[in-house]
């Protein structure tokens, strides 16, 4: 992708062909960014913004995994402008130029871009007040917001480094929700189970007493043979005695 990408540049003489070939796609990002951000003022040759953008995107993707934010629907999200590897918050940044973000729209902001609002006197995103920090927060996390956002940071000499985060991007956050169908299953089971031992035992009792009912009622039916016999013996004792 990145010698497609050089050999595009070199078309337009944007770049020397040798120094794209050695240098590969990280220069061909960070000099989009030098040329964006940096030099503005500067008289470069016209390359179009969708262009650029393809080369930037697809410079994006060779740079390396990235850390993914996931949240829930509707809810706050902060990315951080920092790493382990660039330590901003402790290192100097004397020398930083400049910092941005670009949004997975490909759009690029700093503090002094206005963002759309989501909601009455609610933003779709604001960015730290301090410098230093830079972290960009989603204030409602829709399906809008899922994607890849980078931080760019641009230095004196000429460098850029560039921190990566991912929000939602394999869908949003539903372990709260998960937990409470969970709670609610057990709860439900344990109901279920208890019903049933109940019913169970009530089929038990009412079997027992109808069979005993039932038994009881039959022998009533038929009589006892012993006391049919004994019947049946005065009666011809009686019919004798009146002969």
């Amino acid at each position: 992708m990145c010698s497609k990408i050089a050999e595009q540049l070199n078309q337009r003489e944007l770049y020397p062909k040798t120094f794209l070939k050695t240098q590969g796609c990280q220069w061909a990002f960070e000099s989009f960014c030098r040329r964006k951000m940096v030099a503005l003022g500067t008289e470069f040759r016209s390359v179009s913004w969708i262009s650029s953008l393809t080369v930037l995107l697809s410079c994006l993707v060779q740079l390396g995994l990235c850390q993914n934010v996931k949240v829930e629907y509707y809810s706050k999200a902060t990315l951080i402008c920092d790493n382990n590897q660039l330590n901003l918050s402790l290192s100097d940044q004397a020398g930083v130029v400049s910092k941005y973000w670009m949004l997975p729209g490909g759009s690029l902001v700093d503090n002094s871009s206005k963002s759309d609002m989501v909601e009455l006197h609610v933003p779709r995103w604001t960015l730290s007040p301090n410098f230093a920090n830079f972290n960009l927060t989603l204030n409602r996390v829709d399906d809008e917001d899922f994607g890849m956002y980078t931080c760019v940071i641009v230095y004196n000499d000429g460098k850029i480094k560039t921190v990566r985060r991912g929000l939602n991007v394999d869908g949003a956050d539903f372990s709260k929700l998960l937990e409470t169908y969970r709670e609610n299953a057990i709860i439900g089971g344990i109901a279920a189970a208890g019903l049933f031992v109940v019913f169970s035992a009530s089929c038990v009792i009412w079997h027992c007493r109808y069979s005993s009912r039932g038994k009881e009622k039959e022998g009533l039916e038929q009589g006892d043979p012993a006391q049919k016999t004994f019947d049946n013996g005065a009666m011809e004792v009686e019919e004798t005695n009146h002969l």
